[in-house]
């Protein structure tokens, strides 16, 4: 009776290890998931609308974070079914336990490595060179007048935090990412740092506190073992002697920057805060000093996108693919990322019924990613 007792105790021990390590590798997953679809989005973005290549060491990234992800949701699973019956014994449970945590150390491993200040390489050039679109004559019509006043609020002193909104789609990253790439262009550009933090839905502070660090070059073993509080005071005395430029891209509800031990932006420091969210509510709780609501274009600058990228020459193949194409555009509802990608993917389309049953699609369906997988197909 006594061994049986501690049998199952140690057992319950187990078990209860086990399901706080379940938790923390669902967790890491989602957030890799997380990251590998922005930095995914910041390529495609890229090679849709500018023909760039994605760097090899982000492809690289992106096949480890998608073979790390299918492993780690495949083990959960297999989890879940063993946990429905009362058969496995102490040792199994044992070097379960065992298998999760090596997964979880490999999630954690590649979600380190996950940002990137540059995705993309001009394929025509040998060798990688940064890309600053700000100043490119391409498909990203109606964002350059943004880009510029978001620019200008950089060079000004009394503007420290700038917040961008509008709907999904409109072209909020597009703008943040081309004046990233054109600070990291220009190396005279006053900032000490520039630091780029993918925020998403599910704020994490300590996600956040971690890319900040790997941005400011602390490298120190202690940086894990340190409270959030020990990791806000470190970030603090670092930043608050430097000049630096924050970008935080999918901002959902407000971020405790100071909680974070990013110093205020302010006359003296001169440093700069720019984020990215679809709710005017956001920049008030971010206590935005400027802030730019990014619009959808109008009809006729839409149907100029969309034929640019779709081709005029395929757009005035047909008369009846003329007709169908205008509401193909109309359904992309003049967000300049959808008018672009649509486009893009309609440009091999050459008959009135492939043109239909693109417009079926997403007649039935947002535009996404997802949407465009079909209409390749078609």
């Amino acid at each position: 009776m006594g061994k049986d007792f501690k049998s199952m105790v140690t057992r319950c021990i187990y078990v209860g290890k086990e399901n706080d390590n379940v938790k923390k590798l669902e967790t890491a997953t989602e957030e890799l998931k997380d990251l590998r679809n922005n930095v995914m989005k910041r390529v495609k973005m890229y090679e849709d609308q500018q023909k760039l290549k994605r760097l090899e060491k982000v492809q690289v990234w992106l096949r480890q974070a998608d073979v790390a992800i299918k492993e780690a949701e495949e083990m959960l699973i297999r989890m879940m079914s063993s946990s429905s019956s009362n058969g496995s014994s102490m040792m199994s449970c044992h070097k379960m336990d065992k298998k999760l945590c090596k997964k979880l150390k490999e999630i954690q491993e590649i979600k380190s490595r996950g940002t990137f200040d540059v995705v993309v390489e001009n394929s025509g050039i040998g060798g990688s060179m940064m890309v600053s679109t700000v100043d490119r004559d391409d498909q990203t019509v109606g964002l350059e007048a943004v880009s510029g006043l978001v620019w200008r609020c950089m060079t000004v002193d009394n503007t420290g935090i700038i917040g961008l909104y509008g709907v999904e789609g409109v072209g909020k990253t597009t703008v943040l990412t081309q004046v990233n790439n054109r600070l990291l262009q220009h190396k005279s550009n006053g900032f000490d740092f520039v630091i780029w933090v993918f925020v998403s839905k599910n704020l994490n502070l300590e996600k956040i506190q971690d890319t900040i660090r790997e941005k400011i070059g602390f490298l120190d073993r202690s940086w894990t073992s340190k409270t959030e509080e020990e990791k806000a005071g470190k970030i603090f005395e670092i930043l608050s002697k430097r000049r630096f430029a924050l970008f935080l891209d999918d901002v959902w509800e407000k971020v405790d920057l100071v909680k974070a031990g990013v110093p205020p932006p302010d006359g003296q420091n001169r440093s700069k805060i720019v984020f990215t969210t679809c709710s005017d509510e956001v920049c008030r709780e971010m206590g935005a000093q400027t802030k730019i609501k990014m619009e959808k274009l109008p009809w006729e600058r839409a149907w100029d996108l969309f034929k640019k990228n779709a081709g005029e020459e395929t757009v005035k193949s047909h008369p009846d693919i003329t007709k169908v194409a205008q509401e193909v555009a109309a359904k992309c509802d003049g967000l300049p990322l959808a008018l672009v990608t649509i486009g893009r993917a309609m440009a091999s389309k050459k008959t009135p019924q492939e043109w239909r049953d693109a417009l079926y699609i997403l007649s039935n369906s947002p535009p996404n990613f997802s949407v465009l997988k079909l209409l390749d197909r078609n």
